[in-house]
Order: structure tokens, then C-alpha cells, then sequence
């Protein structure tokens, strides 16, 4: 038999319709696992193309280094959140059921 806990979050929803419902949805790690796939390969990218000689060198500048991994992270977030924005999801369907 399965125990509920009294202090587990309710489930993240799928669609968000104001700010604070995005916002949640990042706190909550919504966009965790996409964002950091994107966040891995576009910081090494960057941090390889501007700053390898400083690396191969000894002396990686973290801050910049910390940056071009932490840009693309809020940035492939942004993307999802604004994928799952309710508007634009209720927008694309009907477009693609001929009402729009």
C-alpha cells in the first residue's frame, strides 16, 4: 500500500497562463532536464571557442567560464516555458483544426 506525504508538491502542470505560474514551473525544475542538455554543449562550445588558450594556459576565468554555461541554461528555459505557454498552445490548435 502506498503512503501519501502530506508535504509532496502537487504535480508541476504542463501549461502556464500568467508570469507567476512560469515562474513557478522553473523553481519547481520543469526545465531542468532540457535546459541543461542544451546548457552542456553550447557552454563547452563557447568556453572552447574564447577561452581555451586561457585554460590550456592554467588560468580559467571562472566568471566568464560559469556564464557561458549559465546564458545558454536560462536561455533554453525561457524556450521551453514559452512553448508551454497556454495562449500559444491554444493558438496552435486551432490553427491545426481550421478555426484560426
Amino acid at each position: 500500500m502506498t503512503k501519501l506525504r502530506h508535504d509532496a508538491r502537487p504535480p508541476t502542470p504542463a501549461t502556464w497562463t500568467t508570469y507567476r505560474e512560469a515562474a513557478q514551473m522553473f523553481l519547481r525544475g520543469a526545465t531542468v532536464a532540457s535546459a541543461t542538455r542544451i546548457a552542456l554543449v553550447v557552454g563547452t562550445w563557447l568556453s572552447l571557442l574564447n577561452q581555451s588558450h586561457l585554460i590550456a594556459g592554467g588560468h580559467p576565468p571562472w566568471v566568464k567560464l560559469a556564464l557561458n554555461y549559465l546564458t545558454p541554461f536560462v536561455v533554453a528555459s525561457l524556450g521551453f516555458l514559452a512553448a508551454r505557454r497556454r495562449r500559444s498552445i491554444e493558438r496552435l490548435a486551432a490553427l491545426i483544426h481550421g478555426e484560426g
